[in-house]
């Protein structure tokens, strides 16, 4: 009856471990064909720039905007300031963050401000919990799996013995 209960528990096990292979084999991300399309007309053009604009709506757009003497462009009647060090790429395609209340593009450039704050991730102990506590745990029947091998070998050991001296 162990022996039964043990294969069962190794099928489940096999079968975790290959939905979990399953998942790393998900398809990429790919941009829709909108997207693709205005950012080959903004890589084939040097007065245009492709841009995501985030709304205060919490909406993402992306937009197709021209660039207004040298590095100014305007969205939605509101002037943004542009900075080649705060391009953002995705394989081949290049773009600006830029956010409706903010003149400048998001970017990484503040990196050592955030840090001054206090609010970088890079030793967030919270993350680190978080993602400590995320893996995977054995379960307790597959910690006590050799213990109970070591069992049913002594059982199995003193049956043999038995009937060879006993029996």
């Amino acid at each position: 009856m162990t022996e039964n209960r043990l294969e069962r528990i190794e099928k489940k096990q096999q079968e975790l471990e290959s939905k979990m292979e399953d998942k790393g084999k998900k398809k990429k991300f790919k941009f829709p064909m909108k997207i693709k399309a205005l950012s080959k007309k903004a890589d084939k053009s040097m007065t245009h720039v492709l841009v995501q604009y985030l709304t205060m709506k919490q909406q993402i757009v992306f937009k197709l905007c021209r660039i207004v003497s040298g590095n100014i462009i305007v969205v939605n009647n509101k002037a943004h300031e542009l900075d080649p060090k705060q391009v953002w790429r995705y394989k081949k395609h290049t773009w600006y963050i830029v956010r409706e209340i903010d003149r400048k593009p998001v970017s990484n450039q503040d990196y050592y401000d955030v840090k001054a704050r206090g609010d970088s991730t890079d030793e967030d102990v919270v993350l680190i919990k978080a993602v400590l506590g995320a893996v995977n745990k054995p379960s307790d029947i597959l910690k006590n799996k050799g213990i109970i091998l070591w069992i049913i070998g002594a059982v199995v050991t003193g049956v043999v013995i038995y009937s060879f001296v006993g029996g």
